[in-house]
């Protein structure tokens, strides 16, 4: 009897083994599978996070894939539901259908006006990248109107030199209005350069691996160096430079050309927009972690609807009274852009009439 229990275990051995292999092989194909698309949602959903525009993925069914943050922030809603539905999810019906990519606009949830592109994947899956429309409308519109202001800065300089020119080299001029035409034309040629290396600044400030020449700072020292190298400009103008300081400023960790430059364009600002006979006045101070310098005018001020714009390139707030004031809007983008640089703020305030104060708050050094 016990021979024939042998020989029955034996056989029953030999039945399900095979069975029991292939199981294991199964669920081992099964959990392979199982953790390679999981390994590959996972790298999918970094791929999304990298993207400056909103993006998910959806099935056919509207369930959702994938979904990165910007699109929970454009969509107004985090978590963002599990399956799309209304008009977003008709879109995706309607990509599926004709297999073509389509682009529609629609309202959010968050209130935002969102341009939708749907492409349809050879998965069966759909990608749709979200974009606020109101943005891009405003990045167009600020673009074309940067490429004309520059335009004109550049052709209003490039005609007078042309004229000038031409008057010189055919003899017409006498030799005082020679001699007050080669003047215009440097006057204009250095106006020309001016506005193209703060172009060349600019882009250069705005590049991701641009980076400063830190160094401890004395910034009373950069304010005083700045201060006597305008300090002719505001005597022609009548205009009195002073500074306030209190004693014992902590240094800064800063690059001294880039620092000494902002304050060389703020100033440049308070003089050229100041009453003859004005006053500009730097004051220095620090409440133990930081420095703070202002730069207070007693120009005809900014209005308020300008205020939130003037960092702005290119923007110039309009003149209600005075004296036209050449300049290509750029100064006051590179002075916020160097400061931010250096860990920094600036912030103006300001009331037409009054005057305007510039406040620049740096981070003091640490050595």
């Amino acid at each position: 009897m016990s021979d024939l229990l042998i020989y029955f275990d034996l056989v029953g051995f030999l039945l399900i083994a095979p069975v029991a292999l292939f199981a294991a092989g199964l669920i081992g194909f099964l959990l392979d599978w199982w953790w390679s698309r999981r390994v590959m949602l996972s790298r999918f959903g970094e791929l999304l996070e990298t993207l400056v525009q909103g993006a998910l993925i959806v099935r056919p069914d509207g369930h959702v894939i994938l979904v990165n943050t910007e699109a929970r922030q454009l969509w107004g809603q985090d978590p963002f539901p599990r399956k799309i539905g209304g008009p977003l999810a008709a879109i995706v019906r309607e990509v599926q259908k004709r297999h073509t990519a389509d682009v529609r606009s629609l309202d959010a949830p968050s209130g935002l006006k969102l341009q939708v592109r749907a492409t349809p994947l050879r998965t069966g899956l759909t990608l749709l990248v979200l974009e606020d429309l109101t943005a891009k409308q405003y990045r167009q519109s600020f673009y074309r109107n940067f490429i004309s202001n520059v335009s004109h800065e550049l052709k209003t300089p490039l005609t007078v030199i042309q004229g000038h020119v031409a008057a010189v080299g055919d003899g017409l001029a006498e030799d005082d209005a020679h001699q007050t035409s080669l003047r215009i034309v440097a006057q204009e040629a250095a106006r020309l350069t001016q506005l193209v290396d703060n172009l060349l600044l600019l882009s250069k400030l705005e590049m991701p691996d641009f980076a400063l020449d830190r160094r401890p700072v004395n910034l009373e020292a950069v304010v005083e160096d700045a201060i006597l190298q305008m300090s002719d400009i505001a005597e022609e103008r009548g205009i009195s430079l002073s500074l306030q300081r209190e004693e014992h400023l902590p240094r800064i960790a800063a690059d001294q050309a880039r620092l000494k430059q902002v304050f060389i364009n703020l100033l440049d600002n308070a003089i050229k927009y100041n009453r003859q006979d004005g006053a500009v006045t730097v004051r220095l101070g620090s409440d133990g972690k930081q420095v703070t310098a202002q730069i207070t005018d007693t120009g005809e001020g900014i209005p308020t609807q300008d205020l939130p714009h003037v960092f702005e390139k290119m923007y110039r707030v309009e003149r209600r009274w005075g004296r036209y004031v050449e300049g290509s809007g750029l100064g006051l983008s590179i002075v916020q852009r160097i400061v931010e640089q250096h860990g920094g703020t600036i912030a103006v305030g300001s009331q037409a009439g009054e005057g305007s104060t510039f406040t620049v708050t740096l981070p003091q050094s640490t050595d």
